[in-house]
């Protein structure tokens, strides 16, 4: 589960490896040790070459990062056409005009973005910019030639941390487990810049038997001197981007889509009192598709206005408690889990054997009519409980595609060379033993993610509420 600032550094590190463009003929005109700064602690190391033919110019990674991160794979996907030209990552083009540079690359996830950028005395320098010309990243180089840093005790570290703090040895036993640490050695050994240790970390970990390890470049924030700072950020991006949506799709059906459990609490507890307080409102529609979840604040939130009854959901286990698979009554012996916040329970879980998760019946009025909840691949972590049990529970009807199945607690723990490990500290099985890790929640009624909606409201209408 994440955080709203993880989340953001995870995207702002996604992103990165998307900027590049078709190449064109070149002369070699400098080789840079460079930084780009995305904000937020998110400073991002490589070695930029700018090249220049006429007035043109072009400013790239290095050569065959797509080599150092896969091996030998990497030349079948340039073949296919899956990988970029001569294995760069990063290209920006442009016109060039004395000292200064004006170019453009593309971020899928940003779209197109413009470059404006000097030259001048062995530096480089320049802004990344988006449409309505905000300043999404900050280019900083100095002529040098060097052309790799060393990610060799990154590497170590790495593994000790993810050794040592682990929700369970088990999984290092296996041959996945096995197979990824040499992966890793190897990487560490060869990458050149951040985005190949980051990008190759990122593809080496879908192989693992279990989810929520991930590899972020982002420093820790010196908390006393943002805190402030911080919290005006996120309130103005909640405001910008509410991450729930309320709608009335008839006269007795209330539609709530809830974009994350990270940032959605204050909203919930907006929007919930009033639909529940309707009597007019026979169905509640809620939409977790491409929710890939977050924290447990807004999940009690939620479920603060649809449970009627004490709910047990679920055990999260830490490498505190010697456990082997599903033990009910060992299981039942742990604190239950309590309303706070992602970073209170994370802090928990650190020292204590787990948490069970019960939803106690509210003292509020709840939702009392018929609840369908649609899903799909991207509706992962803190959604997928939630799913299962108002699902096996028929509390709910499941509508649309399978949940993503990675569901365990995550916790940052920073590193050397300003990085940030978010490892899975501990496991989680339902409340009738299920490791959703991995597995996933299959729908009800199995159909396409797009037409989840328009199944339910059909459903709806024609009276069929089983």
């Amino acid at each position: 589960m994440f955080n709203n600032a993880q989340l953001k550094f995870i995207g702002l590190n996604f992103a990165l490896f998307f900027l590049f463009t078709p190449a064109f003929a070149q002369n070699k005109a400098g080789h840079f040790k460079s930084d780009i700064d995305f904000g937020g602690g998110t400073v991002i190391s490589t070695f930029l070459d700018l090249s220049t033919t006429k007035d043109q110019f072009k400013i790239s990674s290095p050569k065959n990062a797509d080599v150092r991160m896969l091996g030998g794979k990497a030349r079948l996907g340039r073949m296919m056409g899956k990988l970029p030209k001569k294995g760069i990552i990063v290209n920006i083009k442009g016109v060039q005009q004395g000292d200064s540079l004006v170019g453009e690359t593309a971020i899928p996830m940003f779209g197109k973005l413009n470059f404006r950028g000097i030259v001048h005395n062995q530096s480089l320098s320049g802004l990344l910019l988006n449409a309505d010309g905000a300043t999404i990243g900050i280019l900083k180089g100095i002529a040098s030639s060097e052309d790799k840093n060393d990610y060799t005790l990154l590497g170590r570290e790495l593994i000790k941390t993810i050794t040592d703090n682990i929700y369970s040895k088990q999984p290092l036993k296996t041959k996945e487990w096995k197979k990824f640490e040499k992966k890793l050695e190897k990487l560490c050994g060869r990458a050149h810049d951040d985005i190949e240790v980051f990008f190759g970390f990122s593809m080496m970990t879908s192989k693992l038997p279990f989810t929520h390890l991930n590899l972020l470049v982002s420093e820790k924030e010196n908390e006393n001197e943002n805190e402030n700072e911080n919290e005006n950020k996120n309130k103005e991006q909640v405001t910008a981007d509410q991450s729930v949506v309320f709608e009335v799709k008839n006269d007795s059906t209330a539609y709530l889509q809830i974009k994350n459990f990270t940032t959605s609490a204050e909203e919930l507890e907006a929007i919930l009192p009033g639909i529940v307080s309707n009597t007019s409102y026979k169905h509640l529609i809620i939409d977790l598709r491409n929710n890939g979840g977050g924290g447990v604040g807004p999940a009690f939130a939620l479920a603060k206005y649809i449970v009627r009854e004490d709910l047990e959901v679920g055990y999260f286990l830490t490498n505190k408690l010697n456990y082997s698979g599903y033990q009910p009554e060992l299981f039942r012996t742990l604190p239950e889990l309590q309303p706070k916040s992602t970073e209170e329970f994370g802090n928990e879980l650190r020292v204590s054997p787990g948490a069970k998760l019960i939803f106690k019946k509210p003292e509020n009025p709840v939702f009392t009519g018929k609840l369908y909840i649609l899903t799909n691949h991207y509706t992962g972590s803190t959604c997928e409980p939630i799913v299962y049990v108002l699902k096996n529970r028929k509390r709910a009807t499941v509508v649309g595609e399978k949940t993503y199945g990675g569901m365990l607690a995550a916790y940052p723990f920073y590193l050397q060379k300003k990085f940030m490990l978010l490892l899975p500290i501990a496991d989680f099985y339902t409340y009738d033993g299920v490791r959703l890790d991995k597995a996933g929640v299959t729908p009800d009624v199995e159909v396409k993610s797009e037409d989840a909606l328009d199944k339910t409201l059909e459903r709806i209408n024609s009276g069929n509420n089983h």
